[in-house]
This record gives structure tokens, sequence and C-alpha cells, in this order.
């Protein structure tokens, strides 16, 4: 099945189809033109005509009654054998003429007169009618009557080998497919570089802007890929200049928020201090998150891979980050199979974190606790957080891990951060080689399960 739609989705496969079609459309064109004009007045004429004209031109070389002389000498002349028989007549050139009665004689189909208009054509309908046709033992025969004689010729001599008769149906069918192999291995040729574009394109399209398409031509697909080329080069260096614009301003932030800090501290109002404080902290997270965002923007990012074991690493995160605010709204499930593996340790805590946190902020409180599980999927591990909270819409659901989006616009404190935590647990599982889940159900809850590839 596969292989069939990959054939039926080729460009080189409709095109060959395209010149099927049209190599039978032509054929068809061309034997029914040739019937018509085979059935036509005109070509009896023109054929009858000469086999009249030729019949006349025999009988009277050889003469009234039939001449033996003659009838040798023309034997000589060309390569045919004759075969005289009539009132003391009955002469052949070759004894191994086979006997007359076993020759299927018949008029030629191709002068078949019975729908013919016969107006203009009988000074030669006569003559025709003197003149039968033959194949036998792979030799042609023709047969001229002459009064009471009849004047046989075959042809190539009996004594020969006989015409080789070849299968029409078979040299036909041999011809066109040697037609469609090299109509094929030309649109091949002229359509290769397509695949390599289409391949480079999905690379460059995948985050592999280093890649470049080679050119193999020097017609309109190889300025295409010279274009593409242009076009992720461009691309890079626009992506690249933003990625550097983020850095630059994150860094730049960082300094007038550490002596925002250290002004804060001569505050004596304790209160605007602290919502002060507050304010800074989101400040220093989203910067930091942006900064982590942007270093993992990367198809291929650098992790710090080391061995360790997924559950232990969540236990750890619930224990450190969550034991002063929560952690008893967290039930943790052992897992029943190994999640050993090699890990970068800090962004798996920054991701487990992450997701238990949006996790515990979207669970009222005396809802059921947020359920922390793992398993595993094929070759891969996962891990998943379960929430008992309001759920998330459809609409909302397509677009909850894209950068800054969040489902509730108010981008308040108290109901959320930035945008930016589902993002970044996204870009570090696609890191690690896997997936991010998000499935919701509004009013029961939310799942984020994080599949990862445990190693490298």
């Amino acid at each position: 099945m596969e292989t069939l739609r990959r054939v039926t989705h080729s460009l080189s496969a409709r095109l060959i189809v395209v010149f099927l079609l049209a190599s039978m459309a032509y054929t068809y064109a061309a034997g029914f033109t040739l019937q018509l004009f085979q059935d036509s007045d005109y070509l009896r004429r023109i054929v009858g005509a000469h086999i009249s004209l030729h019949a006349d031109y025999v009988l009277k070389d050889i003469g009234t009654p039939p001449s033996i002389a003659r009838a040798e000498g023309i034997t000589q002349r060309i390569p045919v054998d004759i075969r005289l028989i009539g009132p003391g007549v009955d002469w052949t050139s070759d004894e191994r003429f086979p006997p007359l009665d076993d020759i299927p004689f018949g008029p030629l189909s191709l002068l078949d007169l019975s729908d013919a208009n016969l107006s203009d054509m009988e000074d030669w309908v006569k003559q025709l009618e003197k003149v039968e046709f033959a194949r036998y033992q792979k030799h042609a025969y023709v047969k001229l009557m002459q009064g009471d004689y009849q004047i046989v010729f075959v042809s190539p001599k009996i004594a020969n080998e006989p015409l080789p008769i070849y299968n029409s149906t078979l040299i036909f069918s041999v011809v066109g497919l040697l037609v469609l192999l090299g109509c094929f291995l030309a649109v091949n040729f002229l359509i290769n570089p397509i695949q390599a574009m289409q391949e480079g394109t999905a690379r460059i399209g995948g985050g592999d802007l280093d890649f470049r398409i080679r050119k193999r031509r020097r017609d309109d697909l190889g300025d295409l890929a010279d274009g593409i080329n242009a076009m992720a080069g461009d691309l890079q260096g626009m992506l690249e200049a933003k990625r550097q614009l983020m850095l630059a301003i994150s860094h730049e932030l960082r300094s007038p928020l550490t002596r925002t800090k250290v002004a804060l501290e001569f505050l004596d109002d304790a209160k605007v201090k602290q919502s002060i404080l507050e304010d800074v902290g989101e400040m220093e997270s989203l910067i930091s998150d942006i900064l982590e965002s942007e270093a993992l923007n990367t198809r291929h990012a650098s992790l710090r891979r080391e061995p360790a074991n997924l559950a232990d690493i969540a236990a750890q995160v619930i224990d450190v980050d969550f034991g002063q605010r929560g952690s008893e709204r967290i039930e943790l499930n052992s897992p029943s199979d190994s999640m050993d593996g090699d890990y970068d340790i800090t962004r798996i805590r920054l991701l487990l974190r992450n997701l238990i946190e949006n996790a515990l902020r979207h669970s009222p409180e005396g809802s059921q606790p947020v359920e922390v599980s793992f398993g595993l999927a094929g070759d891969k591990v996962f891990v998943k957080v379960v929430d008992h909270g309001e759920g998330i819409s459809p609409e909302d659901l397509e677009r909850i891990t894209e950068p800054f989006y969040r489902a509730d616009p108010a981008r308040s404190r108290h109901t959320g951060g930035f945008g930016l935590g589902l993002y970044l647990c996204r870009r570090i599982v696609e890191a690690h080689g896997g997936e991010l889940v998000m499935s919701s159900k509004p009013g029961a809850g939310t799942s984020a399960m994080a599949i990862l590839s445990p190693r490298a």
C-alpha cells in the first residue's frame, strides 16, 4: 500500500502515465485513420490498379498459352518459382511445389470490393478477378487465371529458406516497452534534482539551516536550487540576528535588575519592598527562561547527558522544590520498569519542576492530588503529570506549548507566568529526542506526558 502511494505520488510516474496514454491515443488514432483509409475506395483504386497492371504485364510476358521457356526465364531473373497448369501443360520450376489444392487461395482482404463504390473501377476490377493470394508454409503465393490456365508464383523459391513471420503484436509490445523505458529514464534524468530539493527543503524546514542543496544542473531546476539555498541563508541570518538580539537584551536587563534589588534593601516600607522584589523575581525568571529556550532552540541542542534514574530525579524535585509548598498535594507513583538512562539532569529537573508547578497552579484547593507516573513507550520512557483542575479548551490546547501563549490573557502573577513554561518543557523534551503530548478535558483536568529517549 505504501509503495502504491509513493508511485501515485511520484511526478515521474505521472509523466510516464501521460506518455503512455498519449502513445495509446496516438496508436488508436493512427490505426483508426489507416482503417478509414483502407476502407476507402481511393486506397482500393490505387492498390487494385497497381496489382491489376502487374498481373497484366506477367500474363503478357508468359504469353497465351503459357510458354514454359518464358516462365523459366522469369525464374532465372527473379527469385520465384512458377507452376503452370492447363490443357496440355503441367510444369513446375521445382518438383517440391505443393499441390495447388492444399494452398488456401483467396482474394486480398485489402481489395474486398463487397462494400466499395464500383464506379470508375470497371477497368481493372475484371483483371483482379483473375488474381488470388495465399500464404502457405511461410511462403507467399499468387495465382493468375488466363482462360483455362493457372499460373502460380511462389516467393521466395521453395528451395530457399522461407520468409520469417514475425509476431507483430510481440514486436509492437517490445518496442513499446523500450520506448516507455526510454521515456522513464529521460523523465527520471530531468526531474531527479526535484527529489534532492525535496529532501533538502525538508531538512532546512526541520531546522538544519546549515544544509545546502547541491546544484547538479545548469537549468531552471539548478536556478531553483540556488534560490532555495539563498533563502535558507537569508533565513539563517535573520534567525541568528533575532537570537543575538534576544540574548543581548536578556543579558543587558540583568544588570539593572541586580542594581534594583540592591537598592530595594534601603527601602523602609516592607510591603512596597516585597511587591517590587516579586516583580523583579518574575523578570529574572522570565530572562532565565528566555536564555534557556534560546539555548535549546536549535535542531541539535547541546546536552550534558549523564547516567541517572528518571524516577529518582522526580523524587528529588518534589522533595527539594515542593517540600515547603505543596508536596502533600503531589502523588508520586513508583515505576514498575527501569527508568535508567542518560539525561541532562539540570534540564530534566527544570522540565519536571515546570510540569508539576503548572499542574499545581491549575489544581484548586481540596481537589485530588497531582499524579506523577512513569512508563515505557517502545524504546523510550515517559513521565506523565496529571492534574484535576479546570482543563483546557481544544482551541487553546493546540497552541499551549507555543512561546508566550497563555489560555488566560490576563497574565496575572496569581494565574500563571508568561507562557514560556510549557514551551521550555517542549524544547527540553525535543532536545532529548522525544515529544511533549498534551491532552485535556474541560472541567476534568489536564495531562502532560513527556516522552524521552534515554540514550543520545
